[in-house]
């Protein structure tokens, strides 16, 4: 009996220390960083600007997968961020766009928009968000389910949608910059009341973010070592407020002084969101949640989102080859050096892992590849377009209103109107693709039925077919030719299904990651059943991606 006991001791015994191998040998900590509007080649064009703490530690001591792309269009921020913590495309997690048309609730829709929250942290509408519309698990609620809640997943952002679509529907916090105050808040869906911390820092007389506002925004180095950057004076910049060149240096309290679109509407501190500050005061939040909510600091591995987006704004406002862009990308390398130095000091080296992509890339600008390219690339207008593709349809069925949202091609038809004539919806749409086709600044017309019927694998047609989702899709969508966008004449955007809108950087780093690359294709998708096997769990529940392999250390 004795013998028998001993047996059944030393059998759970060995069991209990397999079993605790299995579940501790992970990272205490998964930072994601996703860094918004970065293309694939700053990391190469800007690196010899780089110091050796931000992306080149990431590449020298990380694993980097240099053929990044993502498989889906429309390539925009919150898709993006709803896929690469979902490990999966729009037609499965549902956020098709930043903005889409609803059909039951026959209204365009804000991606993270919820009435039913209030907005905690300030007063006005900027916090009534939540996730509900992103219908499949991602990355974090996965986390929380297999720690039985006890991982703490937390996110940041001065964007919403970038806070709140990674953090999934059970994070302890998500918080984001409220413009108008400058205080970082958050919804009601997450918490009834911020922490103290953040109270007490929102509340603070000396706020880092108010000296930002009061700050010059110059060259990090001198002007001959911008050599991957156009002169600092061209014509396919835009004017940020007070600017009569589109040149260093930016004093923020003067150009908010000729703000009045900002100062009337009260959102002075919108315009930080195009400086590097926008930058630093996401880094020193994501810092302050690292310290005052104890991240990495038991057995259960936490989750912190971290979204740069004044990356963005700058690339939307000049455009790829402008030196902004360039010291943009330049400070972010020593924010990330930032973050990096003190994760290796409050959690310790080793003990976290961080990923790091983009949510798309971006465009070169159409008048620059028209002057100096001699490439046939225009701007275009939505409106006009939409006009077109109604006229159209009212010559072929009588007067009407056919079309009830459109954007860049995303063509949704009014689909009571049509049932009211008793017309049939996949004839209208053969139509409208044909009315999309006579405007010369397209290169296809999909549609919707099409896509509901048939697989596309390859091409633009199998990055459409993967944002195809057929509730909140459009009816037909309209590809645009390469270098032809729907945008301003000065900086530039995305959305296209082309490779300078899907190519994107794609880095593990750290816990036990073995330094390396590849070359082979992997997409965003892969990235989070890539770090739930890191974690030995479920992924996503709309995942259909495998992880990628990455060697790592015994």
């Amino acid at each position: 009996m004795k013998r028998f006991l001993s047996l059944i001791t030393l059998s759970v015994l060995t069991w209990t220390s397999v079993f605790a191998q299995f579940t501790e040998d992970k990272p205490k900590l998964v930072v994601g960083i996703i860094v918004d509007q970065m293309k694939y080649d700053y990391i190469s064009r800007y690196w010899d600007n780089f110091g050796d703490g931000g992306f080149k530690k990431l590449v020298n001591e990380g694993y980097f997968a240099r053929n990044g792309q993502y498989n889906y269009a429309p390539t925009v921020t919150g898709p993006g961020h709803a896929s690469v913590y979902s490990g999966t495309s729009p037609a499965y997690h549902s956020i098709v766009n930043n903005h889409y048309y609803d059909r039951e609730l026959g209204k365009n829709i804000y991606c993270v928009d919820d009435d039913r929250y209030e907005t905690v942290g300030a007063e006005g509408k900027n916090g009534k968000k939540s996730p509900y519309r992103l219908t499949v698990t991602n990355l974090s609620d996965e986390l929380k389910w297999a720690s039985n809640l006890r991982s703490k997943v937390y996110t940041v952002s001065i964007k919403d949608r970038s806070a709140v679509l990674p953090a999934g529907h059970k994070a302890d916090g998500a918080y984001w910059l409220d413009d108008k105050t400058g205080n970082w808040i958050t919804s009601s869906f997450y918490m009834d009341e911020l922490p103290n911390w953040i109270t007490e820092m929102n509340s603070s007389k000396k706020r880092p973010i108010d000296t930002y506002m009061k700050g010059v925004w110059d060259l990090s180095l001198p002007v001959e070592k911008y050599s991957a950057s156009m002169e600092d004076n061209n014509p396919y910049e835009s004017l940020l407020p007070g600017k009569k060149t589109p040149t260093f240096p930016y004093e923020l309290k003067k150009m908010l002084a000729a703000d009045r679109v900002r100062v009337k509407s009260g959102r002075k501190y919108d315009l930080l969101k195009s400086t590097p500050f926008g930058n630093t005061v996401v880094t020193e939040m994501a810092m302050q949640i690292i310290d005052n909510e104890k991240m990495g600091d038991d057995n259960f591995t936490d989750l912190l989102g971290v979204s740069y987006s004044s990356t963005d704004y700058a690339g939307h406002a000049f455009g790829p080859q402008s030196m902004e862009v360039e010291d943009v990308y330049i400070k972010l390398d020593k924010e990330i050096e930032h973050l990096i130095n003190h994760l290796d000091q409050k959690v310790g080296k080793g003990q976290y892992v961080i990923f790091l992509t983009a949510d798309h890339a971006g465009a070169q600008n159409t008048n620059y590849m028209r002057e100096e390219f001699n490439f046939v690339a225009e701007n275009v207008s939505s409106k006009d377009d939409s006009k077109v593709i109604n006229d159209f349809l009212v010559e072929k069925y009588g007067e009407g209103k056919y079309v009830v949202s459109y954007y860049s091609g995303m063509t949704y038809l009014n689909r009571p109107l049509i049932k009211e004539k008793g017309l049939d919806l996949e004839e209208v749409q053969k139509y409208a693709a044909e009315a999309i086709m006579t405007m010369p600044q397209y290169a296809a017309a999909v549609m919707g039925k099409d896509l509901e019927r048939q697989e596309y694998t390859l091409g633009y047609k199998g990055l459409i077919y993967n944002g195809f989702n057929p509730r909140f899709s459009p009816d037909v969508y309209g590809v645009l030719r390469s270098h032809f966008m729907d945008y301003q004449k000065t900086g530039t955007s995305h959305f296209s299904p082309y490779k300078y809108d899907t190519h994107v950087p794609i880095m593990f780093y750290g816990w036990k990651i073995e330094p390396g690359y590849t070359h082979a294709p992997h997409t965003v998708t892969e990235i989070a059943p890539t770090i739930c096997s890191f974690l030995n769990m479920n992924y996503p529940s709309g995942c259909y991606s495998d992880p990628i392999l990455i060697p790592l250390k015994k």
